[in-house]
Parts: C-alpha cells; structure tokens; sequence
C-alpha cells in the first residue's frame, strides 16, 4: 500500500465558522501552535494544511488538521468540540462526494446527444448510466433482469425505451437501477457511490435537460436570424423561393452542432441553403448523423456546384477565417 494521500478541501472560513470563533481568532491559534517547536502544539504544512494565498494566510485544511486544532480548543477553550469537528468532517466529506456524483453525471451527459426526448421523456443511453455507475455490461443487464422481476417493474417507453435495439432509461429508470445496485453490489464502496448517484441524479439531470432544451431554443434562434440576414436566399443558387419557384430553405451548419456544439449558434457557422441541397450534401457524407466540416461543404460546393453565386467563395473563406482553427 502506498502512503494516504491528504486531501485539503476544508476552507479556514469554513472550519472558522464551525468553531464559533472569528477567522483572526483560527489564525491566532494557528500561530500559536507554530510558536513553540518544542511544545505538545504543531500543525505541519502539507500534511495538516496547505496555503491557498501564503501572503493572506489563505489556508484550506486536511481532516486531520481540522481535528488538531479542535483537540486544542476541546482542552483549552470549549468543551465538547471535538465531538462536533468529527461531525463536521463526516458532513464535509459526503458533501465532496455529492458534488464529484454530480460532476460524474455532468461529465458523461453534457455532450450532444448524451440525452435524447423520446415521447416527451428524457432518457440517457444505457452505456452512459454504465459509465456513471462505473459498472459493467454483465452486471447492467442483471440488474435489469433483477428489477423486471420484482413487483415494481419498469414501465416500457415510460422508464425505459428499446430504440433501434438499444436500451435507454428514463430518470425513474436511472433511480431504479442505482437504487438496486446500491443494495446489491459485493463491494461496499460501489454500493455506497450507487446510492450517492442515485440522490443527486434527479436534480443534475433536470438542469442538463434543461439546458438541453435551452440550447435547441438558442438554435432555433440562431437559424431563425440567419435566415434573414441572407434574405431566405440559397448561398449556393441565388435563388429565392416564389410562387412559380417554391422550395423550402434550411440552415446548414458548416461545423455541425454535434461534434461542435460551441458553434452551433455562431452566425459564421450558418449558412442558407435549399433544403433538397441540405439533404444531396449530408447524403454525400453517409447521412445526417455522420459529422461534417467547413472544407467539407467548400469541396461539396466546388465538385457539385461549380458555377455557385461567387459571393459563396468569399463567404465561406471569410468564416473559416473568424471561426479559426476548429477541433
């Protein structure tokens, strides 16, 4: 076994407020304690504290430090307080743990696509629920057996969907299956980290379903605005549609929204064009699902398109110009 690592997430003003005791009281004890070598009294830098700003006295501390100091207060000033540090460390501790479930969840699902509505539902992907209770496949589909089995099964397309032969659950499916793992699991740690996810699922989903439709709002936006700055003109053709010329215009994005989702809003990375010619292109790549570029429209245009409106060249130089190097 290698040495524990400490871990400095207790904040002076934090452990300060814990004490009852104002902050220039901590840092009194603090120099107290650094004051006599050769006393019972010593708190060790990068074992029981860490400076965050050293010219401020800025200090965030281990566990073990938080209790140091406490011992002294117990012994010298309040009775009783080393009971309560303990309290406060356990409390600090499963707070750590809540916010890194929640970043667990956020990590996995913040991408597009990571969550779909499928019949007005929300609904995540069964290997992205795997990932985030860092489990494995085996154990996901027994889980799912062990649920289905028991008298409060999940209910097809409302807990969980079988789209295009793969499994999606829903936030009451997602509970479930954590709820079960979190029961029975061998390892206690996983168990436990189970139970954690399935607490702070519910309010992290609904703020990333949130911004999900936010962000599909601001697209529509985007496109609505594009649109009109181009006059509901084909970039390509030049042609508008009339009465005797009817077609419908779409919104391309030169870097598409899936792979760029930072783009998919930016006014250079929209462009008008017909839709029959929006379709020819991503069929040209293998469909809509397969990710596209701005060179990718350029050399589309030029092999498909040669005689194209001339403001198009410029254009499509002037984005790739503002947008940069993408990745």
């Amino acid at each position: 076994m290698g040495k524990k690592k400490e871990r400095f997430t207790i904040k002076d003003q934090e452990l300060a407020t814990w004490f009852s005791i104002q902050l220039q009281r901590l840092d009194e004890i603090i120099d107290f304690f650094d004051a006599d070598p050769n006393d019972e009294w010593d708190l060790v830098e990068k074992k029981d504290y860490i400076f965050i700003n050293k010219k401020m006295k800025s200090r965030n501390f281990s566990p073990q430090g938080a209790l140091k100091i406490a011992a002294y207060l117990e012994q010298n000033e309040t009775r009783g307080i080393i009971y309560k540090i303990k309290d406060f460390i356990t409390q600090h501790d499963a707070r750590i743990r809540k916010s890194i479930a929640r970043k667990i969840i956020t990590e996995e699902l913040i991408d597009n696509g990571k969550i779909i509505v499928y019949h007005n539902i929300a609904m995540i992907h069964k290997q992205s629920l795997r990932r985030i209770l860092e489990t494995n496949g085996a154990k996901m589909n027994a889980t799912f057996r062990e649920i289905q089995a028991s008298h409060q099964p999940l209910e097809l397309e409302k807990d969980y969907a079988e789209i295009e032969q793969q499994l999606w659950f829903g936030e009451r499916g997602v509970l479930l299956m954590s709820k079960q793992m979190s029961e029975t699991l061998q390892n206690q740690s996983r168990r436990k980290a189970c139970k954690i996810i399935c607490g702070e699922f519910p309010r992290q989903f609904k703020a990333l379903s949130h911004s999900l439709v936010n962000d599909a709002k601001d697209i529509q936006t985007a496109k609505k605005k594009a649109k009109k700055r181009d006059d509901y003109t084909c970039q390509i053709t030049g042609k508008k549609s009339t009465k005797y010329d009817k077609f419908n215009i779409a919104v391309h994005h030169l870097y598409c929204s899936k792979r760029y989702p930072h783009l998919a809003t930016v006014g250079h990375n929209l462009i008008t064009i017909t839709e029959d010619i929006h379709k020819e292109f991503h069929g040209s790549l293998g469909g809509f699902d397969k990710p596209c570029t701005l060179d990718d429209f350029i050399e589309f245009v030029h092999h498909n398109y040669p005689d194209h409106q001339p403001e198009l060249t410029v254009k499509l130089q002037k984005a790739k110009k503002v947008l940069g190097k993408v990745s």
